[in-house]
């Protein structure tokens, strides 16, 4: 799994949301279906809901990708394309 935050900072995260390193991990490991438009394999998860554990595992990994409010265009998202889909 590669993180876009260095281990510094998901200490921080993990002080201040007990247990998101492995909520990290988790969204890291997963096997996303490929883009539907373009597809590109770089793909993640949607989830709704801005608050300060998921800005973080947002922040920290490209398999999850965050909008604010509901309903979800899409269950994921293409990084590569920007276009959500399922």
């Amino acid at each position: 799994m590669t993180l876009r935050i260095d281990q510094e900072t998901l200490d921080r995260m993990e002080t201040q949301h007990p247990g998101i390193r492995e909520s990290i991990r988790r969204f890291g490991e997963e096997t996303l279906p490929v883009c539907s438009r373009c597809g590109s394999a770089n793909t993640a998860d949607v989830g709704c809901g801005v608050i300060g554990r998921t800005i973080n595992i947002a922040a920290a990994t490209t398999k999850f990708k965050l909008i604010p409010n509901g309903p979800k265009p899409g269950k994921y998202f293409c990084n590569e394309c920007g276009e959500f889909f399922g």
